[in-house]
């Protein structure tokens, strides 16, 4: 059974730094979707990733997605994506043409026992 979660929502400014987002859920929670929304046209590069529990050695890397001169992107994850109660999403965008700003919003149910 699961409910869904507030979504958690990040934006940066790109002119002043790169994006570099990790949730904080806390609970056992499955990915539905995140969605990238950016204010003009953006040539960067994405990635999400899980930032395990377990530590850096465990981590893995979800979604790299390159975007050239685009505005959205919607990273809807392959089959089931349930993460354990400490488990975090990483989202990062490179900022190497320092333009536009990006938002985004990871939207995640609760795993309810």
């Amino acid at each position: 059974m699961r409910s869904l979660k507030t979504d958690k929502t990040t934006t940066q400014d790109l002119s002043a730094g790169a994006l570099s987002y990790t949730t904080a859920y806390g609970r056992a929670f499955k990915l539905e979707q995140i969605i990238f929304r950016a204010s003009v046209a953006i040539t960067e590069t994405i990635a999400v990733t899980l930032d395990s529990k377990h530590g850096a050695s465990y981590d893995t890397i979800l979604r790299v997605k390159s975007l050239s001169a685009e505005q959205n992107f919607v990273y809807i994850p392959d089959g089931e994506n349930n993460f354990q109660a400490g488990d975090e999403i990483k989202i990062q965008c490179t900022n190497a043409n320092l333009t536009g700003e990006l938002f985004a919003q990871v939207k995640a149910s609760e795993i309810l026992k």
